[in-house]
């Protein structure tokens, strides 16, 4: 056989084995979508919103840092929850990437004495439940003083919704359900017109991270945290 026609069966192995999800070589994926809900208390009433992002979680060496030595890789497509608590004020919920995703509902889902993390997985692909989410696992909160102006991101204190919305606006719960909806798609940047612009950029402006920012928390931002699709 030729060098060449060697290489080329090599190649053809290697594309089969990908479009195998590596299972010829032991490796196990899984998928299973899931619905963050946040819910506030307003002076007008209770008001709610929530995305559905699909986890995409395995065991080969593609995935995150720690899978290929037997731990379970993830990452996430979708887009952040939020939720408008006044005309024009809106939370969001931020996306992590993969590795919150995962982790809460690894946890959440599974009380202890939990099955191995690759069970979990395998049984969240099939499960229809929901869970409130305990307060110390809430992911990063966000608000934006002007809309139009990502450098204005703040985080937001979710034990002090009042400071960042005004008096008598709290927390409720945030909630965590394992659906077979549809992965959420354009409404974050239907409020967020920005946000196409800032995939190869921090929401400071700078192409990077950079210590010489003025504005810190833009800069360790970018629209990736809000939405994956880009």
């Amino acid at each position: 056989m030729s060098r060449r026609g060697f290489w080329a069966k090599v190649a053809l192995v290697a594309a089969l084995l990908a479009l195998a999800g590596c299972d010829a070589l032991g490796f196990k994926n899984w998928e299973w979508r899931q619905k963050l809900v946040i819910e506030i208390e307003t002076p007008s009433g209770i008001v709610s919103g929530g995305s559905v992002v699909a986890v995409e979680a395995g065991t080969s060496p593609k995935w995150a840092p720690g899978a290929g030595a037997g731990g379970l890789g993830a990452r996430v497509r979708g887009e952040a929850s939020f939720v408008e608590v006044a005309p024009g004020r809106y939370l969001f919920a931020l996306l992590g990437g993969g590795d919150w995703e995962r982790e809460v509902a690894l946890t959440l889902f599974f009380p202890e004495p939990a099955p191995p993390p690759l069970e979990r997985a395998e049984r969240l692909e099939s499960m229809h439940e929901t869970r409130e989410v305990p307060r110390q696992r809430y992911p990063p909160l966000v608000t934006f003083t002007d809309l139009a102006d990502p450098t204005t991101v703040k985080r937001v204190d979710p034990d002090d919704l009042a400071a960042s919305f005004g008096p008598g606006v709290a927390l409720k719960r945030v909630t965590l359900e394992i659906t077979d909806e549809d992965v959420t798609e354009g409404e974050v940047e239907a409020v967020l017109g920005w946000l196409g612009e800032y995939y190869d950029k921090r929401l400071d402006g700078n192409r990077f991270g950079t210590i010489n920012t003025t504005n810190r928390f833009a800069n360790d931002l970018s629209a990736g945290r809000f939405d994956t699709e880009k």
